[in-house]
């Protein structure tokens, strides 16, 4: 069925069958349960985007939301009622990429071949000219035996025609997504990219590039920004048609021996990058190559160290004093301080502990 045969048969059975329900006898009838695939969040017949900016790792949480829906397991702290059956449609990485991408998320998340039984298809179809409607109609032809409960595809852009900006446009490749949901019953997943800018600064409804149909057309939609001070920190804000809203919440990228995942982080507060938000500083371990410099193999007055040191950096005070801290942890010395009080005198010199350890 194409598009627009589907359009006109929704438009003629809507003609035929124009069901007007009598309010004051559906009020007195039980409402039919919404059979949701995240708790509270989307369900199976909805759509639902996910959108970030470039190497925000939004490819990465979109297969780890895959792999738990498939389990019935927890998902960043979100709700999964119940497995299901899911199909994964990628089209921009090759497949041993997609390969090892999974086996690293499986093993971050303790998930074994067994737990997935039959349930997780992945289609790795980059280079298959997937795009539009005929994309969308061999791909329903392609899963029916598969029966998914879940369709994914990522990213929108792959299997999209036309311009993103126009609404025309969009609005056909949106319809296609309605023909398919219609046609299996499953719920739609699409992965999303930012407009260029600091997508931070912008509202959650004004997210994702080209034309705001897209935003007036989801049922439900996560959105990914970078942490303002965090690094590999990501704050999650959701956007529901159907649902309570739900607050902002930070998860952490972690990477667990072989394998990696995000981690939902709710001792992180929620603070996302703007244009306003200051450049994290650089590590302290930076400017350790400059004091190596300035001390050598000697031993140095502190004070005449740190003037030297401030000429060289340009750091704060405060700086130098977290710089000094981190220097001298008995953990792990970097600087020896050597101090000698007595009836009045008071010195305290600086040597570098690499050359105590070399001789």
């Amino acid at each position: 069925m194409t598009i627009n045969s589907f359009i006109q048969e929704v438009s003629d059975n809507q003609d035929e069958h124009l069901n007007f329900l009598n309010a004051s006898k559906w009020i007195e009838e039980e409402a039919e349960e919404p059979d949701q695939i995240i708790e509270n969040l989307f369900d199976v017949g909805d759509k639902l985007a996910i959108i970030a900016s470039s190497k925000v790792r939004k490819s990465m949480l979109t297969l780890q939301f895959c792999l738990c829906a498939t389990i019935g397991k927890p998902f960043i702290g979100l709700s999964i009622p119940k497995p299901r059956r899911v199909i994964y449609i990628q089209f921009e990485i090759k497949k041993n990429h997609c390969h090892l991408r999974l086996k690293r998320l499986c093993r971050a998340l303790g998930i074994e071949a067994g737990d997935l039984k039959d349930n997780l298809w992945i289609l790795n179809a980059r280079g298959l000219g997937l795009t539009g409607e005929e994309g969308i109609e061999r791909i329903k032809a392609g899963i029916q035996d598969y029966k998914p409960e879940l369709i994914v595809f990522d990213p929108l852009y792959k299997i999209s025609t036309g311009v993103e900006n126009t609404a025309e446009d969009m609005k056909a490749m949106l319809a296609c997504f309605d023909m398919l949901a219609e046609g299996t019953g499953a719920g739609i997943g699409y992965v999303h990219h930012d407009a260029k800018g600091t997508p931070g600064d912008r509202n959650i409804q004004d997210r994702g590039a080209g034309s705001n149909v897209l935003s007036r057309d989801y049922d439900a939609c996560l959105v990914m920004s970078e942490h303002a001070a965090e690094p590999g920190a990501v704050v999650l804000e959701v956007l529901l048609r159907n649902y309570p809203p739900i607050e902002p919440f930070t998860i952490q990228w972690t990477n667990e021996g072989e394998g990696y995942c995000f981690r939902r982080a709710d001792e992180i507060i929620p603070d996302k990058k703007t244009r306003n938000t200051k450049p994290a500083p650089p590590p302290l371990s930076t400017y350790y190559p400059i004091a190596k410099l300035i001390l050598g193999s000697e031993e140095m007055n502190v004070k005449i160290f740190k003037i030297h040191f401030k000429e060289k950096t340009g750091l704060a005070n405060t700086r130098i004093d977290d710089f000094m801290a981190w220097a001298e942890d008995p953990k792990d010395p970097r600087f020896l301080i050597n101090e000698e009080r007595g009836r009045g005198k008071h010195s305290k010199t600086i040597r570098l502990a690499e050359y105590d350890l070399e001789q």
